[in-house]
């Protein structure tokens, strides 16, 4: 989040948030510039659009006022949006549609790990929907977010900092890394591939096998 001051104005830059949209046109002279896609405000009511910052994303333009964490929400019911508008869960957009059969766009620092977000609804009132079961891994959450009431059917988990994994490491945690390990065993018969490369496949073999047995 970014807050520009030009002459008597200030310029806000921050992530799309209908609660956002809706507090700071408490503002008075507060207005969308199309041509920079900011909020524009009088420069002297900064402070305020600081603290509607705080209370909606946990945070403001200021740098290090708050820690950050990961955290991994569940959810264990089917949970809407808004019609035509982002399901906001924390300050990040989990899910967005943009049509009844568009299906729904994931926002920045949110990834899936299990189930989709889709869109659904009618024509004129479309919203997006997370499905039960599903399971999602948002990233530099603010802690003083955390306060935050949850929908119905939702709860979180604050991943440990060292630990937090990746969309990626978490995949290879529900399916295992076995598949792995026969190609890893081919390539370390192939004596036709170079020595430096079957070092470093060794090494790789051993770490896989290693991690494989920990497992186990």
């Amino acid at each position: 989040m970014k807050i520009t001051i030009i002459n008597t104005a200030a310029y806000l830059d921050t992530p799309y948030n209908p609660e956002f949209v809706s507090q700071i046109k408490n503002i008075g002279g507060a207005r969308w510039d199309s041509s920079r896609r900011e909020w524009k405000i009088p420069a002297a009511c900064v402070e305020q659009a600081r603290e509607i910052m705080r209370r909606v994303f946990g945070e403001c333009d200021l740098p290090d006022e708050t820690r950050r964490v990961n955290v991994k929400l569940t959810f264990s019911e089917s949970i809407c949006g808004d019609a035509r508008e982002s399901l906001i869960i924390f300050g990040k957009q989990i899910a967005r549609a943009y049509g009844r059969d568009s299906g729904a766009v994931v926002g920045g620092d949110v990834s899936f790990i299990e189930g989709k977000p889709t869109s659904d609804g009618s024509r004129a009132n479309y919203y997006a929907r997370v499905p039960a079961g599903a399971v999602a891994l948002l990233r530099n959450v603010p802690e003083s977010i955390l306060h935050e009431d949850l929908p119905d059917g939702v709860t979180y988990e604050i991943m440990p900092e060292e630990t937090a994994p990746s969309r990626e490491a978490l995949l290879a945690e529900k399916h295992g890394s076995r598949r792995g390990l026969p190609r890893l065993i081919n390539c370390l018969l192939d004596v036709s591939a170079p020595v430096p490369r079957r070092g470093f496949l060794c090494y790789t073999f051993i770490n896989e096998f290693s991690i494989f047995r920990a497992r186990d």
